[in-house]
């Protein structure tokens, strides 16, 4: 993956481009918190072509892992998702109840996604 940094009203993000290798380890979560470390920034927007298909399958941990990761790092996240797979099994149950909280949500498309960011405080 490869990051780019964006400022919009002042508030700045890291956004994932879908170059390369996808995000399906807890190496590649933290590649990206060390983009925002090295950026300055709290915030990132993810792409669903960023995202290994395991990331959705809930058995396999990888969620797990990189929400574990972005929460003690204090990142964050916005992941912007298909309806059709956001709405879909396990990972739809998820979606329904993380987009109730500030730290992680899933969107249908990136305006969304980069309004929420944008207004969404730091962490700090």
């Amino acid at each position: 993956m490869q990051t780019i940094l964006h400022t919009l009203q002042g508030r700045s993000f890291i956004e994932c481009l879908p170059v390369g290798e996808t995000l399906s380890s807890e190496k590649a979560a933290l590649d990206l918190v060390a983009a925002c470390g090295e950026n300055g920034v709290h915030h990132i927007l993810i792409n669903q072509n960023c995202l290994s298909p395991d990331f959705f399958d809930l058995r396999t941990g990888l969620l797990g892992i990189v929400l574990l990761k972005f929460t003690t790092y204090h990142i964050i996240a916005a992941v912007v998702v298909q309806p059709e797979l956001s709405q879909k099994g396990k990972f739809g149950q998820f979606v329904l109840e993380t987009n109730r909280g500030a730290q992680f949500r899933v969107f249908p498309d990136r305006e969304d996604a980069v309004n929420w960011l944008i207004n969404n405080p730091d962490p700090y």
